[in-house]
């Protein structure tokens, strides 16, 4: 039996109050162990052994791992760095220091997202001592590695290394944030963000203008944000003028907020940008949205003319702006929406049923013989079982749908509440003979149940 079937075999126990190891059939004194460990040379035993479960164990691997000095121990002595036990935690970070003059620093950079993820640790504050030796690795000509590893494919080994290029001053404040805002990572960018007020006010308009161009609202934001604080020359009225059109609602609303506190008038804005038809459809729908929030004028009518636009997107975010102006009107804009030729268009229409808009069944047939849009069918009449059977009834025989599990999943639905009788139009479906006739060819083993069903609904079979 060799000594790593003897630390870590099923059948060792530690005794009670007691430093000594013992087993089954042989006992080992934990100093015989701690020697065997002080002259060992089998890294990956010792690699091993520094997650043992007893402190003394763990201690002496790490500093044996210390004075061989090899790059496999790097992982498991971090990983012992927030140890339990306070003379494991010392050995750990006594031996990484130990390893920096030993092993190749690219190596020491490697692990830094795990070093950087001890920052988070509750047991201990380790940040005093982290800064500490990310100096030492900065000392020991880690810089470059430092700054190359910014521009990896990993993203944790690029926040770390970006974190350590920022605490420890590797590069330029202004290359740094542009680094961060270009680096596509958001996490880098909102931290580069926060380290805008470092940078020279000679170098804000280019920082500035690649913030404004991020994919991040939250950027863009931020931004905004600091262009207003600063009060600097930048041109805040010509940037508030291209916010207000902001995809973000909430980057929109506070540009539009700013733009009117500083004299513009957002409404007219909006208006003659669209009356200029020069914004792209994303920038009119952000249009609309102001036009409704800021409650324009005459905004049904512009909402209703672009309910007709060519484009699917907006006509789905004119409607449903639509139908926010005009509750009343909601029933009509549903509709409208069901029967438009875009799916996402006959989302909206679904989305307004949700919110209490009606169809009938006739009108939800009209739809599924234009469009056959089965998930939108089923969406509007999951609000009545018996309006939900008809659907499936009228979109039996659709290749693209699976009428019998349909109706396998509404024959097992069970109602601890009684069940209400099947609606005018729900039953003028139901009661065709050839409908209750495929019916029952689908319902194969439920035949009987759902016959059974249908009669407590008032619908005879």
């Amino acid at each position: 039996m060799n000594l790593f079937t003897k630390l870590f075999g099923s059948r060792a126990v530690l005794a009670p109050q007691s430093d000594t190891l013992y087993w089954v059939d042989r006992s080992m004194p934990l100093r015989t162990a701690i020697e065997a460990i002080a002259v060992s040379s089998d890294r990956q035993w010792l690699a091993t052994c520094i997650s043992h479960y007893s402190g003394f164990i763990r201690e002496a691997t790490i500093k044996r791992a210390a004075e061989l000095g090899d790059s496999s121990f790097l992982e498991p002595i971090v990983d012992r760095v927030n140890d339990w036990v306070p003379e494991v935690r010392k050995a750990a970070t006594d031996a990484l220091l130990a390893l920096l003059a030993t092993i190749p620093v690219s190596d020491i950079v490697a692990i830094l997202p795990k070093l950087r993820g001890l920052v988070l640790a509750n047991r201990v504050n380790h940040r005093a001592w982290l800064l500490e030796f990310e100096q030492q690795l900065v000392r020991a000509g880690g810089s470059e590695a430092i700054i190359d590893a910014m521009s990896g494919e990993d993203f944790g080994m690029r926040r770390a290394a970006f974190l350590v290029a920022r605490d420890h001053q590797l590069l330029p404040v202004a290359e740094l944030v542009k680094h961060g805002l270009l680096s596509g990572d958001i996490v880098l960018a909102q931290c580069a963000m926060a380290s805008l007020t470092n940078v020279q006010a000679s170098d804000w308009d280019t920082c500035i203008g690649i913030a404004i161009a991020s994919p991040f609202g939250s950027v863009r934001h931020s931004a905004l944000q600091f262009v207003v604080r600063q009060q600097s020359d930048l041109q805040i009225d010509s940037l508030l003028r291209q916010f207000v059109f902001d995809p973000q609602g909430s980057l929109r609303s506070a540009a539009a907020r700013i733009f009117a506190e500083h004299g513009g008038n957002v409404v007219g804005h909006c208006e003659s940008m669209l009356d200029a038809g020069s914004l792209n459809a994303r920038q009119i729908r952000a249009a609309l949205s102001n036009l409704v929030e800021w409650t324009a004028p005459e905004v049904a009518e512009t909402l209703a003319r672009y309910a007709g636009d060519k484009r699917g997107e907006i006509r789905a975010h004119a409607l449903m702006l639509l139908a926010k102006v005009c509750p009343a009107r909601a029933d009509d804009i549903a509709l409208r929406a069901l029967l438009d030729a875009s799916r996402s268009v006959r989302k909206i229409g679904v989305r307004l049923c949700m919110r209490g808009a009606f169809v009938t069944l006739d009108q939800v047939g009209t739809m599924l013989a234009q469009s056959r849009d089965h998930a939108a069918a089923t969406a509007i009449c999951a609000r009545d079982r018996w309006d939900s059977l008809a659907c499936i009834a009228l979109m039996i025989g659709d290749d693209d749908f699976d009428a019998g599990a349909a109706l396998k999943r509404w024959i097992d639905v069970r109602s601890t509440a009684g069940w209400s009788k099947a609606g005018t139009q729900s039953r003028q479906i139901l009661t065709e003979p050839s409908v209750v006739e495929r019916l029952m060819d689908l319902a194969g083993d439920g035949k009987v149940e759902l016959g059974s069903k249908l009669k407590e609904g008032g619908i005879d079979v």
